[in-house]
């Protein structure tokens, strides 16, 4: 098993336009610049280190058509109180033509607001309800899609948005993957987060109790394109561990599958049956 206390630290993305994206980062989510340049931007909720999400520029232009294609479904933004969502659904009714809105649930373990990048990039800001409130069968956890109750939300707004809070973080990482039951045996048998729920044509994995640190789905079909690394997009996201044994238990696990690793310079890259890259540390990078 993975440590409990293993967690998703940062996403990187490809995108096509820099400006565009910091622009839409900033405005409509609420984040801030660490670093500033036009070809690579880090971003946090108050513009220091550590990071939640780097942008780089992609080496080609966003092709719509190739939309359809293996890696990100959504990473999801996580509020740390139930009033920084409430505040972000008023701000985004105010952003609304600067952001794609794909809509908002309640998840039982959470609620939800899915917008879009400008490179159509997947996005959830969400927050938890309290562990003791989520129901739990055993091993698997209740979780659905439900309509978000946008007015008993509402109720708990400040009518404060200025940025993200201090203590977001990056939740999960949903992807689009070609075999749920390869993702089944390299995210839970061989990497070792727990499976925490299962849908048809989709698996959640978690560490520590956790609802879902990891999903995967294979919603596209069989007609999927794989992973490019060329264009707009995931190009990786991090595991973070939380001590150096806990790291080399992990990297010594894949060595045993016979799954390799590249290293890099706070831990590993390694990569899952999709040509998906997953970078595993034991402490917080300050570089990309």
């Amino acid at each position: 098993m993975i440590s409990p206390e293993a967690r998703i630290g940062q996403v990187r993305l490809r995108v096509s336009d820099m400006q565009k994206s910091v622009q839409f980062y900033e405005s409509v989510l609420g984040l801030k610049q660490i670093t500033e340049s036009p070809e690579k931007t880090l971003l946090s909720p108050n513009g220091k280190i550590p990071y939640l999400i780097a942008l780089t520029k992609s080496k080609k232009e966003l092709d719509l058509a190739q939309r359809k294609r293996l890696g990100l479904y959504h990473f999801a933004i996580l509020l740390p109180e139930r009033k920084y969502l409430a505040d972000f659904f008023v701000h985004l009714q105010e952003q609304k033509n600067e952001a794609r809105i794909d809509g908002f649930a309640d998840h039982a373990v959470s609620e939800a607001i899915y917008v879009r990048d400008p490179d159509y990039n997947g996005i959830e800001i969400y927050r938890d309800r309290p562990r003791s409130e989520w129901v739990w069968n055993e091993n698997k956890v209740h979780m659905a899609t439900n309509p978000l109750r946008a007015e008993d939300l509402l109720k708990e707004s400040t009518g404060r948005w200025n940025r993200m809070p201090d203590r977001t973080t990056i939740g999960h990482i949903h992807l689009h993957v070609s075999s749920i039951p390869k993702a089944e045996k390299f995210y839970s048998e061989i990497l070792g987060f727990s499976q925490t729920a299962a849908f048809p044509g989709a698996a959640f994995f978690g560490a520590g109790g956790y609802h879902h640190h990891i999903a995967a789905n294979t919603w596209l079909g069989e007609n999927a394109l794989p992973v490019s690394k060329d264009i707009p997009g995931l190009d990786y996201f991090t595991i973070e561990l939380p001590d150096r044994t806990s790291l080399q238990n992990t990297i010594t696990n894949l060595s045993d599958n016979k799954i390799a690793t590249r290293e890099s310079a706070v831990g590993r890259f390694v990569q899952d049956p999709d040509q998906i890259q997953i970078q595993v540390y034991s402490k917080q990078p300050s570089v990309f």
